[in-house]
């Protein structure tokens, strides 16, 4: 079941958070869990598999979670963690080979990056209470995070647990409906523009309908998982939680190693804290070759996670080769030419979207050819018809990736009879685009 699912809107959503608010302070933990399981059933009432892996999942990564915190030999217990997070790398890597069952669990990743965190946690002794089978079930299972994050660490949710508040459920409610906003009203109506291009077919298309292309992949992508982001923190926040911030405005950035850390944030933080660092991280900034080296590794397993695929290994390789080019002397230049940094962001990063939004290598190449093809200029009657017909939504869609809808939005906060009656606009206003082109599912879902 997807947020942007009419079921999911107007039937499970009021259903739990009815069923929430009505119960008492010591029931809504039970709440949460029981509508985390319902969630995930429902959302594969037709792939009873996906059910099952889910439970044989957790079942097995508690029994590690649990010989890992009785472990007192140090020597003893580096190795129990190394072969129970190497089982989950194999399970990510089976499963996206399609080895067991064709498509992919939905939630996969994400939910085994939460079991991992929890082990490497464990081995830690991060939080000196032992965590019981219910709680861990709880904080696999909790809904808005499920299938796409934000990835959250299990001591963040903990506490929140304890002292859950309902003060806040005009606020979430009004992030619910801007993600929902971002996902109905703007990456599915840009994917109309992809779609034409597609129509069209690459080897026919001029440099410009090319060049249109790059961004329409480009916002598409952003305004679809961004649009999830805020669906999942504002549903967390109508139930007094807080889930982590996973978009800063990357296109603000002044370099490809900032938008990085403004986007998809809690992934960037997951793989700092659970991979680089332990790798050596910086060296203390005296090893050049080690910090290189790390990074390399980290964008490579960025690469892997999103699918084996070559065209997500060169998108991986081609934004690592970027950012250690800016650690050895990039960033000097960028000191002196801020907007270098920013035109690099600008036109560099939207390149490696295509690579990595388009999986067929050869029609890649053809793609590619065309952005430097300058003598396709003449014949741009493509590019007339696609930007004469969704320039609107183009250049909205620019607009959105900028810091003025934030600042106007922090505005409204203050006001939550305003906050209501926008959400309430944006969500029917929703719904009828969701019944006219039916839910688009978010892409990180396949992840």
């Amino acid at each position: 079941m997807i947020f942007n699912d009419l079921n999911f809107i107007l039937i499970f959503l009021p259903a739990f958070l009815l069923s929430y608010f009505l119960a008492s302070s010591y029931y809504k933990n039970f709440i949460i869990l029981i509508y985390g399981i319902l969630y995930y059933i429902f959302g594969n009432i037709n792939h009873i598999e996906n059910i099952i892996i889910l439970l044989i999942l957790v079942l097995i990564n508690y029994i590690f979670y649990y010989l890992l915190y009785i472990e007192n030999i140090d020597s003893v217990k580096k190795i129990k963690l190394f072969l129970f997070v190497l089982f989950n790398v194999i399970t990510i890597g089976v499963f996206k080979r399609g080895i067991i069952v064709k498509t992919i669990p939905n939630g996969l990743s994400f939910y085994t990056f939460h079991f991992i965190s929890l082990l490497a946690d464990s081995y830690n002794r991060k939080g000196s209470e032992k965590i019981s089978f219910i709680n861990f079930i709880q904080y696999i299972i909790f809904f808005p995070k499920l299938l796409s994050g934000p990835i959250t660490r299990y001591e963040y949710l903990s506490e929140q647990y304890k002292n859950i508040s309902t003060d806040s459920f005009i606020k979430g409610l009004y992030l619910f409906s801007i993600g929902l906003g971002l996902k109905c009203l703007l990456s599915d109506n840009i994917y109309y523009i992809i779609n034409q291009i597609n129509v069209y077919g690459y080897e026919s298309i001029s440099i410009l309908t090319a060049w249109l292309g790059v961004y329409s992949f480009t916002m598409n992508l952003y305004f679809d998982f961004a649009g999830y982001s805020l669906m999942a923190i504002g549903i967390a926040k109508m139930m007094g939680m807080n889930l982590p911030e996973n978009f800063n405005l990357p296109f603000n950035s002044k370099s490809v190693s900032e938008f990085w850390r403004r986007w998809h944030i809690t992934l960037g933080h997951y793989f700092r804290d659970y991979i680089y660092i332990p790798l050596g991280g910086n060296f203390n900034n005296k090893n050049l070759f080690g910090q290189i080296i790390n990074i390399i590794i980290v964008w490579l397993i960025t690469g892997l996670w999103h699918g084996f695929k070559l065209n997500y290994i060169l998108w991986a390789m081609s934004v690592c080769i970027i950012i250690i080019l800016e650690k050895i002397f990039l960033n000097k230049v960028y000191s002196k030419f801020s907007l270098i940094g920013r035109i690099l962001v600008i036109i560099f990063i939207p390149f490696t979207f295509l690579i990595f939004s388009i999986e067929n290598i050869s029609m890649l190449t053809v793609y590619i050819g065309k952005l430097f093809d300058i003598s396709s200029i003449k014949n741009i009657r493509e590019f007339m018809y696609i930007f004469e017909s969704y320039w609107k939504i183009f250049i909205i869609g620019i607009l959105f990736m900028t810091g003025i809808p934030r600042r106007l939005s922090e505005k409204i906060y203050s006001n939550k009879y305003l906050m209501l009656i926008l959400a309430i606009i944006l969500i029917i206003v929703s719904c009828v685009m969701i019944n006219i082109n039916m839910a688009d599912t978010f892409k990180y879902f396949t992840f």
